[in-house]
């Protein structure tokens, strides 16, 4: 998802607050957590998309269903701030935008492994340490599978792809192949 400069714009402020109170990790912890259990419903993101309904509405309905949930007041000014702007939308893209500045601050590159088959926790960690090793960078890896290789793991951190995939095995062996043959 591309995240718009509005979302970046907010986020940058949203994370400022956070470092005067030191509470960054928590203020993304408390993001996710209202997007999940509030802005993923979609009767809920109906609500909040209908232009019948008023700003004045929609930032009482916020505030009812936000009050007392324990978030941090950025968070929650934050949240309210979208809302009166009519910009509950980018929520979510606020939140990968301020992933991304808090991934910046604390030097961390973020990637996705793709594998045939789950990895085990060794294998996983073997992978990490290989991959930190190479770019020098604390890593944060998500792990999926994907039915369409045929074994083999290829990694996407970063700007950098790591692919030890039997395909592409199979096709430097066949490019090799055709060198000799030629």
């Amino acid at each position: 998802m591309k995240v718009s400069e509005v979302s970046k714009r907010y986020a940058k402020a949203l994370l400022e607050s956070a470092k005067q109170n030191k509470t960054q990790e928590k203020v993304y912890t408390e993001l996710q957590t209202v997007i999940k259990a509030v802005f993923v419903d979609s009767t809920v993101k109906t609500f909040f998309a209908n232009p019948l309904i008023s700003t004045e509405q929609k930032v009482a309905a916020i505030e009812a269903s936000l009050r007392g949930a324990g978030l941090s007041e950025e968070v929650y000014n934050t949240i309210i701030l979208l809302g009166k702007n009519d910009r509950l939308a980018v929520l979510d893209e606020v939140a990968m935008a301020y992933q991304e500045l808090l991934d910046v601050e604390n030097g961390v590159t973020r990637g996705v492994v793709k594998s045939a088959q789950p990895l085990s926790t060794e294998a996983r960690a073997q992978i990490e340490k290989k991959i930190e090793g190479v770019l020098n960078k604390k890593i944060v890896l998500t792990y999926e599978q994907d039915p369409k290789l045929l074994g083999g793991v290829v990694a996407q951190v970063g700007g950098w792809t790591f692919d030890d995939s039997i395909d592409t095995h199979l096709k430097k062996l066949n490019e090799e192949l055709n060198r000799r043959a030629n």
